[in-house]
């Protein structure tokens, strides 16, 4: 086990003398997350498997990014939709300024849909500047997939996710406004106003009703062993 090492929390002499070759840097959204859920839960997420993963890798934890590019769910009050170039320049930005100050490689933990084409953007242009390293995982897609049986109605603000959401903040959650909104998506990507109204009648997609601490448990542990092995591999491939 490692100490959690947390830069927004680090005075600049500890920050010279500290081993920070491998940094996580969460990103998430401020949005609507059906009734029940609070509005920061797609940067609450990763933010919370990056500090656990940090104890076993060593890694240190870059402040999360809050705000995301949340066209879908911008009609809903609580949505903070920041503009994608915005976005994938400020992320650009910040991993150029990682490389600077001595971070050799950056896990990039991704806790919202809308923001993934951005922040990959953003990799390719920062890495192709810098010699820094990037790897991009959406969490609830690249980590954990070995409980993904648990989840029949998993979505925005479903199942799968107030899951999570009760085993790292269950107080922040109000079980009791939790809904079911059934959906079927395109079978590939379609950007459309359309398509998205008609997905997101309300801010959630799923059956929240099915969730369980005990699921959200089980998920957050693969996710964060999957994280920390990923790191691991990473290291040993790229000699750091």
């Amino acid at each position: 086990m490692f100490p959690i090492v947390i830069l927004k929390d680090m005075n600049g002499f500890d920050f010279e003398k500290a081993e920070k070759a491998v940094a996580i840097l969460p990103v998430g959204s401020i949005e609507r997350h059906g009734d029940h859920l609070p509005l920061g839960t797609d940067s609450e997420l990763p933010e919370h498997i990056a500090y656990k993963s940090a104890e076993l890798s060593g890694a240190v934890v870059l402040p999360t990014i809050y705000y995301g590019s949340c066209h879908a769910m911008r009609c809903f009050p609580g949505t903070f939709d920041i503009d994608p170039e915005v976005l994938f320049r400020y992320i650009e930005c910040v991993l150029e300024e990682a490389w600077r100050n001595g971070i050799e490689l950056v896990i990039i933990l991704n806790g919202h849909g809308g923001n993934s084409a951005q922040i990959q953007m953003a990799a390719r242009r920062a890495t192709s500047k810098t010699g820094l390293s990037v790897a991009v995982i959406d969490w609830w897609k690249d980590l954990g997939t070995s409980k993904k049986e648990l989840f029949s109605s998993p979505g925005h603000a479903g199942e799968d996710e107030t899951s999570a959401m009760l085993a790292v903040a269950e107080e922040k959650v109000n079980i009791y406004l939790a809904g079911r909104n059934e959906v079927t998506y395109p079978k590939m990507k379609v950007y459309s106003k359309k398509v998205d109204e008609k997905i997101y009648e309300v801010a959630l997609t799923g059956d929240a009703k099915k969730a369980t601490k005990e699921k959200g448990k089980e998920l957050i542990s693969a996710a964060v062993e999957d994280l920390t092995r990923i790191i691991a591999d990473l290291r040993r491939e790229l000699g750091i």
